[in-house]
């Protein structure tokens, strides 16, 4: 004996929805490299570990700040006190979180224009050209997370380029009563009350009655 599951019925999504669908898990991956990138600059500012899936230039700043105020020879070399070395680490971080702020805008306004999309992949585009530059065997795990990153932004920017040329869905047809008509209950004006009423046949004497 077989049983089939109990899958609800769903409808199939529309061309359009689908392809939302897709342009909105792109933005999703780049909400993702927004929020990894600020988490890392904290990290790579205050400790010695980073996540993958971020961008690379935000961080050289507090990077390089941070290792110059954990050398203590640097810091003498140039005079600097405890105070100048918090300060240091402070401006590291800020200009990390202002390189951020063009992902944050990107990642907002591609919401409805494709437009912002484009401007995300110039801008990991020139992120991954550095990583590339930079090249390290250290780097390679860095690497292919970009590359990844790369893919949803170009399909992102395709997917994008589509909505923006695709037609706006028709509306569906109105199943309402037609101008001038009393709507029926059930929403199909098929519904007969008086099919359903029952009258008990009367009886002989009855009808004798009824004739005198």
């Amino acid at each position: 004996m077989k049983f089939k599951a109990n899958v609800p019925n769903t409808a199939p999504m529309s061309p359009r929805a689908e392809l939302e669908r897709k342009y909105n898990n792109c933005r999703a991956n780049l909400l993702l490299v927004l929020i990894f990138t600020v988490v890392n600059l904290f990290t790579v500012t205050f400790g010695d570990t980073y996540f993958l899936f971020s961008a690379t230039i935000p961080m050289l700043f507090p990077l390089g700040f941070a290792g110059a105020v954990a050398d203590p020879e640097f810091l003498a070399e140039m005079g600097l006190t405890a105070q100048d070395a918090t300060t240091l680490l402070i401006v590291g971080l800020v200009i990390g979180v202002v390189l951020t702020v063009p992902y944050l805008l990107c990642w907002i306004f591609s919401k409805k224009r494709v437009g912002w999309m484009i401007a995300a992949l110039v801008f990991f585009a020139i992120d991954c050209l550095f990583l590339l530059v930079s090249f390290d065997l250290s780097m390679i795990a860095d690497i292919l997370i970009h590359a990844w990153v790369m893919f949803y932004l170009v399909t992102g920017v395709l997917h994008g380029k589509k909505l923006k040329n695709m037609p706006d869905e028709e509306p569906l047809p109105d199943l309402g009563a037609a101008e001038g008509e009393t709507p029926a209950e059930d929403g199909f004006n098929t519904f007969d009350q008086d099919a359903f009423n029952y009258e008990e046949p009367k009886t002989e004497s009855e009808n004798n009655s009824d004739d005198q």
